[in-house]
């Protein structure tokens, strides 16, 4: 049982850091870019909060 949670950590660890580095793209996973600022952040619920309306 110990190897499975094992693995399974490995896992997400390395779907982290290739969404991380955008090797790849996991829609469900959206990190943040902390580099370029929050701007975009903001930018990008305002436009979903403007669509709901």
């Amino acid at each position: 049982m110990g190897k499975f949670v094992i693995y399974a950590l490995i896992i997400v660890v390395a779907a982290l850091i290739l969404e991380f580095f955008q090797i790849v793209d996991i829609p469900f996973l959206e990190i943040p870019d902390y580099l370029s600022g929050k701007t975009e952040m903001i930018q990008k619920t305002n436009d979903m909060l403007e669509q709901t309306k």
